[in-house]
Order: C-alpha cells, then structure tokens, then sequence
C-alpha cells in the first residue's frame, strides 16, 4: 500500500504570510540601524566642529598673544597663511578673504572685535548646535540663531531653544 503525503506536497515553499513577517522584521531592522548610525553621525560632527574650534580658538589666542588685541579685520587669510586652520577643514584661496569650509557645508568666519574675536560657523543643524551649545567651553559667549548671545555654562534647555527655531542655524563665538 502506497502512502501519499499530500501535506508536504502541498507546503513545498514558503507562504505569502511567512514572505511578509520576514520582510516586515527586515525592515524593523534596518530601520533600527539607520536611527543608531543618524545619531551616531551626529554626535560624530558634534565632536568634529568642537575640535576644529578650539584649535581655531588656540591658534587665534597664540597669534594675537602679546598684542593688545585683535583687531576689526577678518583673519581667515592670517590665519590660513600662518597655517593654523585644522586639516579637517578646507579652504578656498581663490577667495578674499580666504574660505573656510567644514564637513557639514557651511563656513567659518574668524573676525576681530577689537578686545574680542568673533567666530562665525553656517549651516549648523539644529542638534549638532544643540550638543555644542551645551558643552562648549572656553568661550565668552555663544550665540545660535536669532536668539541672544549666551555666557556660559548653557544648559541643555536653553541651547535645545536657541538651536531649534531654524534649522540649519548660523552659530557666533566670541572669545577674548
């Protein structure tokens, strides 16, 4: 007597159902992966722009040290000429003054105020500004947007409020 097995005749393959939790799981998964490597991109351009900050911050303090000053002119040209400007920025001599440019397509602007000196950084999104504003250091002040400029220490609050109205947003440090 012969014996048909019908049902694994009939379960040769994988079923619609099956084919769409497999999907749907894949798609919770690279939904997850891409959340953590946004987040982690962020903090990374965080880092970056405060690094590249603080070296301008120490270059500026080093070249103007003993001088009474800094002057009203911009010193992106000095400043690049004296080759002080971090290689993780770059920059376009074809332009006067010369351009700076960092990683997240904006620019940076390094201006005398007499007593003071003024860094200007563009196109600055709103949570990488927000990280910055709150761990920043080493500065007078630090201004985001339209809202005033800050004394330090900032807290979280008051930098998420500075940084969120506009995205991206144009940030000043002022150092002495």
């Amino acid at each position: 007597m012969k014996k048909h097995y019908k049902f694994a005749r009939n379960q040769a393959g994988v079923t619609l159902m099956e084919l769409i939790i497999g999907l749907a799981i894949i798609g919770v998964i690279i939904a997850g992966v891409t959340a953590l490597f946004g987040s982690a991109d962020s903090q990374q351009k965080s880092n970056q722009i405060q690094v590249d900050l603080t070296a301008i911050r120490t270059a500026v303090k080093q070249l103007y040290f003993g001088q009474g000053g800094y002057g009203t002119a911009n010193m992106n040209d000095t400043l690049v000429t004296a080759k002080k400007i971090p290689t993780t920025l770059s920059v376009d001599t074809s332009t006067s003054p010369d351009t700076i440019s960092h990683a997240m397509n904006g620019t940076i602007n390094i201006v005398g105020a007499t007593t003071a000196y003024n860094v200007t950084v563009t196109n600055i999104p709103s949570d990488v500004c927000t990280n910055i504003m709150a761990a920043g250091t080493g500065w007078t002040t630090i201004k985001a947007g339209s809202a005033a400029a800050r004394t330090l220490p900032i807290t979280p609050v008051t930098a998420a409020a500075d940084c969120g109205a506009a995205n991206p947003t144009t940030m000043i440090f002022t150092g002495q």
